[in-house]
């Protein structure tokens, strides 16, 4: 898991070095995924029950159903995330997509989005600029264009592609979920 958070945290602070680096060592996505994301996102949901120190009258049903909220939108995301890159992402590369550094990218961005939900649901104030903070992976998914090898005349596609999977779908269902529990 340490090996994952350390991929995360230098896309978030150096995306290009990033991107690099990971190029380099070429982790295994099945391994980012099942020892790095799985268990952030325990870690996401066990902090939603913070929101009971935190805020007044909130039960723990509430809590507890934020909390499956918060690890079945991004879970159920990583497989949405790969179908749309399956169906879409042949269409912005020059040859054909190499779908191991496709799902290590699609792993480590739901990482930064999970990242940034814990460090949300840690804080006792509901602060605006919070709920900006998944579009920041936007500009890193844009410097993935070199890792993943898309065509010239192609990035701004590839970047729409790859933010609507990777920072929309989860921000979507997580929100859709919150309306149903409220």
């Amino acid at each position: 898991m340490f090996r994952f958070l350390k991929y995360v945290i230098q896309l978030i602070l150096s995306p290009r070095h990033g991107w690099k680096d990971l190029q380099d060592s070429n982790p295994d996505p099945e391994e980012l995924l099942s020892q790095g994301l799985y268990p952030l996102l325990g870690i996401a949901a066990a902090t939603e029950f913070l929101g009971l120190i935190y805020e007044r009258h909130v039960t723990l049903a509430v809590v507890l159903m934020r909390a499956i909220g918060d690890f079945g939108a991004y879970f159920v995301s990583v497989f949405i995330a790969r179908l749309i890159f399956e169906l879409y992402l042949g269409r912005v590369t020059a040859d054909k997509p190499d779908m191991r550094r496709v799902n290590t990218m699609t792993v480590c961005g739901l990482g930064m989005m999970v990242l940034f939900q814990i460090i949300t649901n840690c804080l006792p104030w509901n602060l605006v600029l919070l709920k900006f903070l998944p579009f920041y992976v936007v500009p890193v998914l844009y410097m993935a264009i070199p890792y993943i090898g898309i065509s010239r005349n192609c990035e701004l596609r590839f970047t729409g592609i790859a933010s609507g999977a990777i920072v929309g779908v989860p921000l979507v269902i997580y929100y859709l979920l919150y309306l149903l529990i409220q």
